[in-house]
């Protein structure tokens, strides 16, 4: 029996659950598996970013896996082992599905990303997990795992070896920056310091600018190299990482709600070199601009090139 006849099964219908829905409306898309990768990756059995609204709600009885949720917007409720989590806005869940749960709506739209997941290194990491937060984290605004969810859910759920690597690395990520972050927030003496916190609202706001380690160094009178350890330390990846990340998480909203070219995108978050943004936002996004433009809704991509 595969997953989605399991969930079918273990569906319960509730008095606020309308029977017309279909599994996929909780459920989010089937993943292709690939018998090539095995246990030996961490797999997506189903999933993708779903918008909830009154009515709304499930149980599920155990299932041999693992849930990731993560709350852009609105607000849920998780029932589990008699307690009540609020899944609010920018919070990311970790539940081992081997007990009984409820997910249902709280406030009304509840946007959020789902995925039903498997690997056999999961345990180890549920268990260092368990330690912090336990199975609901707050996630920093500055946090590299909302935009690792984000790439997650534009990632083809087709079967492919190489589809199958990009899930497991943007999941792996996922857990690790969690884990790492959590640690962070449990020792006070990770506190970010203001430096770092005035360099980071630098990229945020001024993106387009172009900047130097050296320049950066005169800036700050603080080496470097030690600006970019720290920065990497406390933030996950290096100035220059984070700052091409801001690009082309800009550059990503610019294609869709604008009629601008690609090349046009590009020089507006301040890297004109139209190649290397191309090149940037397919390693970000596993897909060109153009591509990008193409699979999700928005506005018209006939003159993306003209």
């Amino acid at each position: 029996m595969n997953f989605t006849d399991d969930f079918e099964r273990y569906l319960a219908a509730s008095p606020r659950l309308s029977p017309d829905k279909p599994t996929d409306f909780f459920l989010g898309s089937r993943y292709e598996l690939n018998e090539d990768t095995g246990k030996e990756l961490i797999s997506i059995l189903s999933g993708g970013t779903l918008e909830a609204s009154f009515p709304y709600s499930f149980s599920l009885n155990p299932l041999n896996c693992y849930l990731l949720l993560y709350t852009e917007e609105g607000y849920g409720k998780l029932h589990f082992e008699s307690n009540i989590y609020s899944l609010e806005s920018n919070t990311l869940l970790l539940l081992k599905c081997n007990k009984k749960f409820k997910l249902e709506i709280a406030v009304s739209p509840w946007n959020y990303s789902i995925f039903f997941i498997k690997g056999d290194i999961l345990d180890f990491y549920y268990n260092l997990l368990s330690r912090y937060g336990f199975p609901l984290y707050a996630l920093p605004d500055h946090s590299t795992v909302i935009r690792n969810i984000q790439k997650l859910s534009l990632n083809s759920t087709t079967g492919s070896v190489r589809n199958k690597l990009y899930d497991s690395r943007f999941l792996t990520d996922i857990i690790c920056d969690l884990l790492m972050e959590s640690m962070e927030a449990d020792n006070p003496e990770t506190k970010v310091p203001a430096y770092l916190q005035e360099m980071k609202a630098l990229f945020d706001i001024a993106y387009q600018e172009n900047y130097s380690l050296d320049e950066l160094e005169n800036h700050f009178s603080i080496s470097k190299y030690r600006l970019c350890r720290e920065f990497h330390f406390h933030y996950g990846e290096s100035p220059l990482q984070y700052l091409n990340g801001k690009r082309i998480e800009i550059a990503k909203d610019l294609l869709l709600t604008t009629d601008y070219r690609v090349h046009e995108v590009g020089s507006l978050v301040g890297i004109d070199n139209t190649n290397h943004f191309i090149y940037l936002f397919k390693k970000e996004t596993g897909m060109t601009p153009l591509s990008y433009k193409k699979k999700l809704p928005g506005i018209s991509c006939s003159s993306a090139f003209g």
